[in-house]
Formats: C-alpha cells, structure tokens, sequence
C-alpha cells in the first residue's frame, strides 16, 4: 500500500476496500455503500433488490478523523474500528502506516502497533528473550536433575522416577476383533443357559 501525497492515508485506504463494499459510490464529502452490518443479503426485507439509493453506510470526515454510520441500524465506528471488524488485514497495514507517522496510540483515533499486535497474540505480556546462553542452561539443567533425588518406582523395577510419582500400569487395550471374539462367547454361552433352561422346563 503506498500512500498518494494529495489524498489522505484513509482516502487511499478507502479506495484499496472499494471493491469489497456493495453498491460503493463516491458523494461530495462522503462514500456510500451498503452496511456491512444490516445490508448483508441480495435484497431487502420486502424482496426487492437493494439499488444504490437503498445504501445506508457512509464512511465520512470531520476535520481530519474519519469515521463510519449507517443510518439504517445506527451502527457508528471510527475508520480504525470499521477497518478492524471487516478487513483485518487492511486495518495492519494501516496502523502500520500510521505508526510511521507517529499517528497512532493515546489520543488518537487509532490503536497503536503494539495493542495490535498483543490484541492479536502476536506479543506476550513479557518481551521474548532472544540471547540465553545454550551451555549455561543446559549445565543448569543437568545440575537441577541430579540435584532431585531419585527413588525406584513402586510398580517398575526397570526403571526409576522421582519420590511422589506413582506409575500405574494398564492393561493392554483390546482391539475390536478381540471385544467380537469375547462378546460372541457371551453369546454362545447366554444361547446354552437357555437352551438347558427350556429343557428343564419342558418347552
């Protein structure tokens, strides 16, 4: 995205997500479109399809901040917001752009790079460590596992774990020809028991 010099950073933004909005018109001092947010289908409530007088949305300036209404369902977001819920990409590049200029953050109408990125997990609560030194942490490692005292395992005479860990052994799992192989003999001998039942009985 590289920004015309005699149109704002929004203005070139707006024309970059013109071809995602329905029915995009330019007016003389706003865009308008259909609303993202109520004027979703092919055509209105009544059936009929939505014509460029049916679009509500606008994306407007006052002064030098940008914002976006619709005056059909009354949803009102600042461009950076508006930017955020339906083109999340386009909305990185443009905080990208506006940290450069050093727009962004407290008093401004858009979030600084660094909300961005831990709003969208990128960064941590606490900044990554980049130089640890291999051999240190590995000798420390060593060091903290012989330091543990190691007790042999209350059902393993193989192998040895430490104090407090309990090893349960399971048994093996059957597979599926086993579990038919073991609930036809049930059967089989469920067919017997009734078979001595009605000799017994006489019927």
């Amino acid at each position: 995205m590289r920004p015309d010099f005699r149109q704002s950073i929004e203005e070139v933004v707006i024309d970059q997500i013109a071809s995602g909005l329905r029915l995009f018109s330019r007016q003389q001092n706003a865009y308008k479109f259909l609303c993202p947010y109520c004027q979703t289908g092919l055509s209105d409530r009544r059936g009929k399809p939505y014509a460029k007088g049916n679009a509500k949305g606008y994306l407007y300036q006052i002064g030098k901040t940008w914002n976006f209404k619709c005056h059909k369902c009354g949803a009102n977001h600042s461009f950076a917001k508006f930017l955020e819920t339906q083109f999340p990409l386009v909305h990185f590049e443009y905080v990208c752009l506006r940290d450069q200029l050093g727009t962004t953050g407290f008093q401004t109408n858009c979030p600084s790079l660094e909300t961005v990125l831990k709003k969208g997990g990128i960064l941590g609560g606490q900044p990554p460590e980049f130089h640890i030194d291999r051999e240190k942490s590995e000798t420390q490692q060593q060091s903290s596992a012989s330091a543990m005292p190691i007790s042999p395992c209350p059902r393993s005479t193989d192998h040895t774990c430490p104090p407090g860990f309990k090893v349960i052994i399971e048994p093996p799992m059957r597979s599926p020809q086993q579990q038919a192989g073991h609930q036809s003999r049930l059967n089989h001998q469920l067919k017997q028991r009734q078979q001595r039942r009605r000799l017994r009985e006489g019927w």
